[in-house]
């Protein structure tokens, strides 16, 4: 495909993203701390929470917790609202994921399963994040157990030149 090609699919579909902002889906599997298999609109898309990330896989315990708790916030079969807000290189939808009409994040992040990540392909600024991620690092839950807490997972990404891993 040329390049006028894909600048033309890639807007249509930040169109279609734009026109349909909430969709309602079904929660079919957890992936990790921020990613979750849903049945958005008859099709199985991975949905990646905005504005957090959690530990990498070879930050243990800390991994394993973050998809624990991910999944006891979304049991499998859960219904869920995803506002989107972008689409990622990954083909993941980026969105904010409601459960009863509630964000799922600020629980992960006040219980530190989650990091902050601002600025993930778009803003954060009106999400109420960052006092969530306070109140655990205030505490000492999770991945804030060690002071300062644990190696932020994009500094490991980094670190270990893993940039095409996904974040």
């Amino acid at each position: 495909m040329s390049g006028p090609v894909i600048s033309h699919l890639l807007s249509l579909s930040l169109s279609v993203l734009a026109a349909v902002p909430l969709q309602t889906g079904r929660v079919l599997s957890v992936q990790d701390g921020h990613v979750v298999l849903v049945r958005l609109g008859g099709l199985d898309r991975r949905v990646r929470l905005a504005c957090v990330d959690s530990p990498e896989q070879s930050q243990q315990p800390w991994a394993q917790q973050a998809k624990a708790a991910l999944a006891a916030e979304l049991p499998v079969g859960t219904v869920i609202t995803v506002e989107l807000r972008a689409r990622d290189v990954f083909d993941r939808i980026v969105g904010v994921v409601r459960r009863s009409g509630f964000d799922v994040a600020p629980q992960l992040l006040r219980t530190g399963m989650l990091f902050v990540h601002n600025g993930y392909l778009g803003r954060c600024d009106d999400l109420p994040y960052a006092a969530a991620e306070t109140t655990a690092r205030e505490q000492g839950l999770g991945v804030w157990e060690k002071p300062g807490g644990i190696q932020r997972p994009w500094d490991l990404r980094l670190e270990q030149n893993n940039t095409n891993q996904e974040p």
